[in-house]
């Protein structure tokens, strides 16, 4: 972790992690209608090394080949305007491996939080076509939601305080795979 906080306590190992993405992928397993229909997206950044686990684990429980994407849906965020300037400026799709057209997409994200970055997600997705259903999964639930947003699939559920945060490492983007709740300073 990079920025200014304060660790408190861990939530997930990296033993833990894993167990629950085996247990989000029997639960997403249980959602598929057509398991010769689905799409794996995770959004950036922190989703995406989720979402390749967790197709990983639909691939060897349907012994078939699921497609895994990635999706930045930064620029349809309703507040984008209100956050930091972004260094870069254009939108970054960095793998779609099939058509949304028709597909049960799973679309994994590593916290669910406000609601917002989901609902942008969601957005982004329905103008690359129309999928037969969208499925949301998060590793982390933390609460506080602003919109009407609600995973099909959570991990582990967290109840945070409003100067608190949940950090999801990944290895290898991160030294380690662990989840933290971290007290976060006021700027």
């Amino acid at each position: 972790m990079k920025d200014n906080c304060k660790r408190i306590r861990q939530l997930l190992d990296a033993q833990s992690m894993e167990t629950a993405l085996d247990q989000m992928a029997s639960s997403v397993a249980q959602l598929v209608s057509s398991k010769d229909n689905v799409l794996v997206l995770g959004m950036a950044s922190r989703g995406i090394p989720l979402a390749k686990k967790l197709a990983k684990r639909l691939s060897e429980r349907f012994q078939l080949e699921i497609p895994c994407g990635s999706l930045d849906a930064t620029f349809y965020r309703d507040d984008f305007h209100y956050r930091k300037p972004l260094a870069v400026t254009e939108m970054r799709i960095t793998e779609m491996p099939a058509s949304v057209e028709g597909k049960t997409v799973i679309l994994v994200d590593d916290v669910l939080y406000t609601g917002r970055s989901a609902r942008a997600a969601i957005q982004a997705i329905l103008d690359m076509g129309r999928p037969a259903a969208i499925r949301f999964c998060v590793l982390v639930d933390r609460g506080h939601r602003e919109l009407p947003i609600s995973a099909d699939v959570v991990g582990l559920s967290v109840t945070t305080l409003p100067n608190e945060e949940v950090r999801v490492c990944v290895e290898p983007d991160d030294p380690e795979s662990a989840v933290y709740l971290v007290q976060v300073e006021n700027v």
